[in-house]
């Protein structure tokens, strides 16, 4: 044993020579972007070799896990008196990850295609995109085609005209620095202007659907050019030719959409040690070599090296991946050419004023989003767009493969096509992870009430994750321009999100009809492989779903990831999308609350308003009301208190991404110190109202009275969002809900005050799925299904393990009937956790020995629940010091 550990950390020593050689070869082959890293690195010291004098770049271990806390917090927690019957294994409905409502269409509606129509297609694509495309982008086009579509024989690449136009070598970020600079100066001249006739000069390009086309088929040339499976030339033509049918026929399964496999989203955390990764292989190296001769090795039982997993060398935290540190602030904006009259506050100082006068900025934001698609989509952006690729940095790659494994598992060569973005599936994790915080920060750690508290709020980004995601914000910027491929999704993403938030708007109602939705280039590009979902397809089919068929603040931020990323830190072009997609959040809130209390226009007593707008046009689609729920909306709370506070949970994710946005910190947050042991009074004296809450981000964020919103265009963009969701919906008939619920914080099931009850209602229970009695049952504390530990199971179908990854992807918390203690699931690791039952004199009873009545306890329980608001069951040290592989 102490000769294999000298032999380690001598490797240290004998290879670091050779390493920095190794990689200082590799990385001038990718220019000079490591020799960047090392500025920051430069900060942080390896937590393995501790050399300060190294210059190899560091990156930060990082846990990465699969969750579903959106789904449980959209809904009411179970209760113990609900008996769950039914073997049929419990899965959570998605909340707003999945609607089913894609109005996208892909053909003209035939039921199949000819070949003979299909090579008509193909061609007409081909020879639209000659006159625009250049001579290397077509030779790609055709090579694309020939390995899709062996069957089609008879296409002929037409005539290419010389380019002779010198073209200036520029960056891609150079690229979106100049498209950020047009569309500055656009919305300058249109800001300066009360007139509604001036935005008619939005649309600069003179032929928008000749330009969707030239996008797309740059697209497609720069993708790979054998398909994923290379089926046969006879049975890709019959299938290409099954698959051309009209998208508004069908509908699309769930699983369509772009997402983690079986969660909601996946949730980023770190202890804050760094390493090096030549390090890091080592010392990963090194374990699985222990892991394969069985020898103990300081928990080395608790995770599984072949998977990736380790504990940190420092604070023995279980990790799974590295996240590298990057140099300088990607996030910094180019100064803006016009002079900003928005005076917006500072997130971390948010304004206290009760003046809430003034109209939304909803101009702004379409005027800013119609102008960005134009720029994006024209002619003269995508002929001067570099057609430079960037090679992966070595260091992102780890990442970039764990998450694709969760998000399509068992499908690697999906990556491997070059089909799946990088920085699509970081911005989605960021997304999640931002989500997630914003949740925990509702529930405190010593009371099952609400924390409402925006002080609580940013103290859970800072105490948490705010270091971690900072870092992850700022390597998703680096690879929003990685390549040209990644440029062209985020631009057609832009004027897919553009068509539907624009609709309707009066001044640019007449421009939508001129905007196609792919024509022949979406046909090929959707049946290239039709029996593959690409997260390219994914995505864009989401972009073009109704606007309020989505979730306000993942619409809002998918937005950010489409525009030019200078415009991130914008403040006024952030103001204005987040009144944009506000209004979004109260039509939404107000069709959710008119299904929940069943109100009229004649109970509200109202007359020319925006409400009695909404529900005239829910009152003549009815079905479509259906598509919307919530819950625990106060009672007391009429129309407008009970819109905001269904609002209320957009505006705290806004504040919270624009305090990310604005933090300054680069080193790690908690300096590898446990966040369970620190501050554990942080949230005692933050406890506030939910409406004075509310007034604060309203007030910071320049959102006047409801009783203000309803103006005649902000009435007319209502309809016009109504009128396609409805139009989508009667043509599609999804049977997906959006849960519009209040800031309620996350909960377990409800408890009875005493141990007896729970006793008496599930002891001696069958199981539902084999009828055999179990003898020492385990309540899902998260849904409520009666199943059985590791050591005690009665059948497959009811182990918890088994349970917790179909129920909370891979989390599981339990009550152990007869012991009175917790089990703590995650994914094959199990733990004990102390039983939140104790008797009159604050002592547990294990096994119910001594028979004595047993009382809930509210802090423990609060703890318990806690901790699985903020995914911390595996970053807590109490839990990784007892936890075993069932």
């Amino acid at each position: 044993m102490r000769a294999q550990q000298f032999k380690f950390l001598e490797s240290f020593n004998l290879s670091q020579d050779d390493v920095m050689e190794d990689a200082k070869t590799e990385h001038e082959a990718i220019e000079s972007e490591v020799s960047d890293d090392t500025q920051e690195s430069a900060q942080v010291t390896c937590s393995l070799c501790h050399d300060p004098k190294s210059k190899s770049p560091v990156s930060f271990l990082v846990l990465l896990q699969k969750s579903r806390l959106l789904s449980f917090v959209n809904q009411e927690p179970p209760s113990w008196e609900q008996v769950r019957r039914s073997g049929k294994e419990h899965v959570v409905s998605d909340t707003s990850t999945n609607t089913d409502l894609s109005p996208m269409s892909i053909s003209d509606g035939s039921e199949m295609v000819p070949l003979s129509q299909l090579e008509d297609l193909v061609q007409s694509a081909i020879n639209d995109f000659a006159s625009t495309g250049q001579p290397h982008e077509l030779i790609a086009f055709m090579e694309f085609i020939k390995a899709r579509f062996p069957s089609i024989k008879n296409v002929q690449l037409p005539s290419m005209p010389r380019d002779t136009t010198e073209r200036t070598s520029q960056s891609l970020d150079t690229f979106e620095e100049h498209m950020y600079s047009l569309i500055r100066e656009s919305h300058s001249s249109l800001s300066c202007s009360d007139s509604l006739r001036d935005e008619e000069k939005i649309s600069t390009s003179g032929n928008s659907s000749c330009d969707e086309s030239i996008l797309l088929g740059k697209y497609i040339a720069s993708l790979p050019k054998e398909p994923l499976d290379s089926p046969s030339a006879s049975q890709n033509g019959r299938t290409t030719s099954r698959r051309m049918k009209s998208e508004s026929s069908t509908l699309r399964s769930g699983s369509d959409d772009f997402g983690p496999s079986g969660a909601d989203g996946i949730y980023v955390s770190s202890c804050g040690h760094a390493v090096h990764q030549g390090c890091l292989d080592r010392y990963l190296s090194s374990l699985r070599e222990r892991y394969i001769r069985r020898i103990v090795f300081e928990g080395g039982h608790i995770v599984d090296p072949e998977q990736g997993e380790f504990l940190c060398p420092v604070c023995r935290g279980l990790a799974n991946s590295v996240l590298p540190a990057l140099p300088g602030d990607p996030r910094k904006a180019p100064q803006a050419p016009a002079v900003s009259n928005v005076d917006f506050t500072n997130a971390s100082d948010p304004s206290t004023s009760s003046e809430r006068g003034g109209s939304l900025h909803l101009r702004d934001a379409f005027s800013l989003l119609w102008k960005a698609a134009d720029i994006a989509g024209s002619s003269e952006s995508l002929k001067a767009l570099p057609a430079r690729n960037v090679r992966l940095k070595p260091n992102l790659e780890p990442v970039i493969v764990l998450l694709c494994g969760m998000y399509y598992p068992g499908q690697g060569k999906i990556l491997e096509t070059g089909r799946m973005s990088h920085s699509l599936i970081l911005w989605d994790t960021l997304k999640y992870s931002l989500v997630s915080a914003e949740i925990a920060a509702r529930s405190r750690k010593s009371s099952l009430s609400a924390n409402y508290s925006l002080g609580a709020l940013y103290k859970e980004l800072k105490n948490s994750s705010c270091f971690i995601l900072s870092l992850l914000l700022d390597v998703a910027q680096s690879t929003r321009t990685l390549n040209s491929q990644t440029l062209l999704l985020r631009s057609r993403g832009l004027q897919l999100f553009a068509r539907s938030l624009c609709r309707g708007s009066s001044a640019y109602s007449n421009k939508l009809s001129s905007y196609s939705k792919g024509g022949n280039m979406l046909h090929i590009l959707e049946n290239a492989e039709p029996e593959v979902q690409y997260p390219d397809i994914q995505f864009w089919r989401q972009a073009s779903e109704p606007i309020l068929a989505r979730d306000a603040f993942s619409s809002f931020m998918w937005i950010l990831f489409c525009l030019p990323s200078p415009i991130l830190s914008c403040k006024e072009s952030y103001l204005s999308l987040v009144h944009a997609f506000y209004i979004v959040a109260v039509i939404q809130a107000i069709i959710a609350y008119h299904k929940e209390r069943q109100i009229t226009e004649t109970d509200l007593g109202l007359c020319n308003s925006l409400i009695t707008d909404i529900l005239h046009v829910m009152g003549e689609c009815r079905e479509a009301v259906q598509y919307f729920e919530t819950y625990s909306v106060n009672p007391s709370y009429d129309i407008n208190n009970s819109v905001r506070s269904l609002t209320f949970p957009y505006l705290r994710k806004c504040a919270l991404l624009w305090k990310l946005i604005n933090c300054s910190s680069m080193m790690p947050f908690t300096d590898g110190l446990d966040s369970y042991a620190a501050n554990e009074l942080e949230y005692t004296t933050n406890f506030a109202d939910e409406l004075p809450e509310i007034e604060k981000l309203e007030n910071m964020f320049k959102i006047p009275s409801l009783d203000l919103v309803g103006d005649e265009e902000l009435r007319s963009m209502a309809l016009g969002w109504l009128g396609h969701f409805c139009e989508v919906f009667e043509a599609h008939k999804s049977q997906r809900t959006l849960r519009c619920a209040p800031a309620v914080p996350f909960k377990l099931m409800h408890l009875p005050h005493l141990y007896q009850d729970l006793l008496q209602r599930y002891i001696k229970k069958c199981c539902p799925d084999c009828g055999v009695v179990k003898e020492e049952p385990a309540l899902c504390l998260l849904c409520g299904k009666v199943c059985s530990p590791s050591w005690r199971t009665c059948c497959r179908e009811s182990g918890c393990q088994a349970h917790a990854m179909a129920c909370g992807a891979g989390i599981g918390v339990f009550l152990l009937i007869i012991r009175t203690t917790i089990l703590l699931q995650r994914s094959a690791r199990q733990a004990p956790w102390p039983s939140p039952y104790l008797d009159a004199f604050g002592e547990e009873d294990v096994e119910m020995q001594r028979g004595k009545p047993l009382f809930l306890n509210g802090e423990r329980y609060a703890a318990l629940t806690h901790m699985v608001a903020s995914h911390g069951l595996d970053r807590s040290s109490k839990v990784l010091r007892q936890t075993t592989i069932g």
